[in-house]
């Protein structure tokens, strides 16, 4: 199976590999120019050794000193020396026969300066010897400047070479580097990238499981071992879900049984009077009971419809919905059955349109507006804005929400309703609890602890969430937050 880390590893010797060529390359080049550089320093070594034969030669033909011409004898001695212990660089510019030849010029011209020096300047038998001499010092000299132009143009041409050829290397390693990057970027990072995807896909909900994506031994046990927790999560899911199914069927067959429990008990109670005093009792002491027993009967029934409505399903039939028709036709049917002295005031900023069930909505409001009533409020405020920053209360994180607002709900796309009341307000310590089932505060048969809850869920169902803050004695305020839509004129109910 193949593995990241065998490429990787792979990728990185072939590049170290080739810095090790590349810089072998390097050294032997250098070491190869220090050597020339050797051999140029003999060839302007043979060249100034030369200018100094003819310097003193000149001399001594100038002045007859006899110091001269053996100087000029010694610098001769030391050319002969420097070719042949530089033969190796000599024999680069000139062939072993041409180098022979200059030995055997530079050997005459020793011959011909020891003659000179027997003879003396300026005798006649001196003067073939004195021209023998000057051809031979030209002829060194020229040879001297040839190999001196020559190593010059030799060494130009090997910089030129060098030059070249190190940027060739240096184009190679680009080469080989581009190639690991694009091989690494290939084997390494595009799988990689195509996990962290996946991953991300997989966190978004758009993906069940982890793809294999690659053949790579590392990313198939990660992917497997992904997959598996997964796998594990899923399962645990599954059991916590049937648990809170549980808990809250625990929790709604506890709520059904208290709440039918007092209608049923108070039903029992006046059935074993009635059988009991059937033929003492008045006719309208017997009506009494039958009376109470019909009202627990409605009570129950009551009970259960509210229970079937808050479990049924029902279709939502959503529509272009004006806030302020809802809000208002709320009022009026909950204004009606309100205590007299009671102020309920709505305004609505603009005329926000969303996309609603009228009447389902407008069962929200009137729970809200009831309860607000029902708790001893006197003056109870509606507003409808645009914006939070409108309305005037705590901040959005003071409250407890159902679900906490998200980036999306507080764009300019939502609206915001607030139901204030003036009345007695929750306790904090049972304000989380408000919108949970057969929660209530009210008396025993007054209130069956479903209405907040039934709130929650056409809110949610509407896209939108409801949170509470409330002090005690400083009244409760609840706030909906709903997507909101443009107007379509006409078509708004």
């Amino acid at each position: 199976m193949r593995s990241l880390r065998r490429k990787i590893t792979a990728g990185y010797y072939l590049f170290a590999v080739s810095m090790i060529v590349l810089a072998v390359f390097a050294y032997a080049s250098l070491r190869f120019l220090e050597e020339r550089l050797d051999w140029g320093d003999a060839i302007s070594t043979f060249l100034d050794t030369t200018l100094e034969m003819r310097r003193f030669e000149k001399n001594y033909f100038l002045y007859g000193v006899p110091g001269d011409a053996a100087a000029a004898r010694d610098y001769a001695r030391q050319i002969q020396d420097l070719l042949r212990d530089h033969s190796v660089a000599f024999r680069q510019l000139a062939t072993a026969a041409e180098l022979a030849r200059i030995g055997d010029r530079l050997r005459r011209y020793d011959g011909q300066l020891a003659l000179l020096q027997r003879a003396g300047i300026g005798r006649p038998e001196a003067v073939d010897a004195e021209q023998t001499l000057r051809e031979l010092g030209h002829d060194l000299s020229r040879v001297a400047e040839r190999f001196n132009a020559d190593e010059r143009a030799a060494m130009r041409a090997l910089l030129n070479g060098a030059r070249v050829t190190l940027v060739g290397a240096l184009a190679a390693v680009t080469v080989v580097s581009l190639f690991l990057a694009y091989f690494l970027s290939r084997a390494v990072a595009w799988p990689l990238r195509e996990l962290e995807r996946d991953v991300a896909a997989v966190g978004q909900g758009r993906l069940n499981a982890l793809p294999a994506r690659s053949g790579d031994r590392e990313l198939m046990r990660f992917t497997e071992a992904f997959n598996r927790t997964l796998h594990e999560l899923e399962q645990r899911r599954r059991h916590l879900l049937q648990s809170e199914k549980l808990a809250s069927l625990g929790t709604l067959v506890a709520g059904v049984a208290h709440e039918l429990n007092n209608p049923l008990s108070n039903i029992s109670t006046t059935n074993q009077l009635l059988q009991e005093e059937l033929d003492a009792a008045d006719h309208a002491q017997i009506c009494a009971w039958l009376q109470d027993i019909d009202e627990q009967t409605e009570r129950a029934r009551r009970i259960v419809a509210t229970l079937l409505d808050s479990a049924r399903d029902s279709p939502y039939s959503t529509a272009p919905t004006r806030l302020r028709n809802v809000l208002d036709k709320s009022v009026a049917l909950v204004g009606s059955r309100g205590p007299q002295g009671v102020a309920v005031v709505v305004d609505v900023a603009g005329d926000p349109v969303i996309d609603a069930d009228a009447q389902k909505l407008q069962q929200v409001f009137i729970n809200l507006i009831g309860n607000a009533l029902e708790a001893g409020g006197r003056q109870i405020q509606v507003r409808c804005v645009a914006r939070h920053a409108q309305l005037e209360g705590p901040p959005l994180d003071a409250y407890v929400w159902t679900r906490s607002p998200t980036t999306m709900d507080l764009e300019d796309n939502a609206v915001f309703i607030s139901v204030v009341d003036d009345g007695p307000g929750i306790p904090a310590e049972i304000l989380s609890k408000v919108f949970d089932p057969f929660f209530t505060t009210k008396d025993v048969g007054h209130g069956s602890g479903l209405g907040l809850h039934v709130v929650k869920e056409i809110i949610e169902r509407h896209g939108g969430c409801i949170g509470v803050v409330s002090q005690p004695g400083e009244g409760s305020r609840f706030m909906v937050l709903l997507p909101c839509r443009q107007p379509r004129v006409g078509n708004a109910a």
